[in-house]
């Protein structure tokens, strides 16, 4: 029987339960009831994907192959919502009042955190920031860390190939200082230039861990539209960490909505 013919029992109120507290404890993400319609659909993929048809027997099967498995469950409940210059003002302000800053003081090096950069619009849109504001002058050293919990998303990410629709929106002379426009094979695909990528690494991080492997402060930590997902308790523990890894005259930069 293929992927498409298994049939998927109910997700009973009992399973979804424990699915919801495996989900908080190991992402944060705090789901409502309201969300059990959301996570049937989402776990139902991945279990057509194993042949699994029980929601009870998936559960098992995550407690027995643990280390990999709930990374893929929570690859399956995170949403991944994002844009190439998402909540412009950000960037706008950044190129406005917070690089002229740094410019004028000397700085040499800038260090930026991407938290939650999902497919990766959000960290190119900084790398292609700092180099528009840099255009004719000496680029500083510049290390753009962008991290998410999910290996899907960051696989995009570090890829660095979107599609024509995501990119729409792009000032045109912009997309070709920063982007190849595919031919071929890849027509209607825009991959990001090495220029850019080689500004920018990737990693998977759990933002609810007690500490980060993180040394050095940053001058800029952007956290946009991630926090909306967690409860009080695990938003303060979050800011917290933010506040220690936040150089004390950096900036943070959170969505619209928080």
């Amino acid at each position: 029987m293929g992927q498409s013919q298994i049939v998927i029992a109910e997700l009973h109120d009992s399973d979804f339960d424990r699915f919801r507290e495996m989900i908080y404890r190991e992402s944060g993400i705090n789901l409502s009831p309201l969300k059990k319609a959301l996570v049937q659909s989402r776990l139902m993929r991945r279990m057509r994907e194993l042949g699994i048809r029980d929601y009870g027997d998936y559960y098992q099967y995550v407690l027995d192959n643990y280390d990999q498995e709930h990374i893929n469950l929570v690859n399956c409940i995170t949403t991944n919502k994002t844009d190439f210059f998402r909540e412009s003002g950000h960037f706008d302000f950044l190129a406005s009042e917070v690089l002229p800053k740094y410019e004028s003081s000397g700085k040499s090096s800038i260090r930026i955190w991407s938290a939650g950069c999902s497919t990766g619009e959000e960290p190119y849109t900084i790398a292609i920031s700092l180099l528009e504001f840099y255009r004719s002058r000496k680029l500083p050293d510049v290390k753009i860390l962008a991290t998410d919990i999910d290996t899907k998303v960051l696989e995009t990410a570090a890829a660095g190939l979107y599609k024509e629709e995501t990119v729409k929106n792009i000032d045109r002379d912009v997309l070709r200082r920063y982007m190849l426009k595919g031919v071929g094979n890849n027509a209607g695909l825009y991959r990001i230039k090495d220029d850019v990528k080689k500004l920018i690494y990737f990693r998977r991080l759990n933002l609810l861990d007690d500490t980060f492997p993180i040394k050095n402060p940053f001058d800029i930590i952007f956290c946009r539209n991630v926090v909306i997902y967690f409860d009080k308790e695990s938003q303060v523990k979050l800011f917290k960490q933010f506040h220690h890894h936040l150089a004390d005259d950096g900036y943070l930069f959170i969505g619209h909505s928080e």
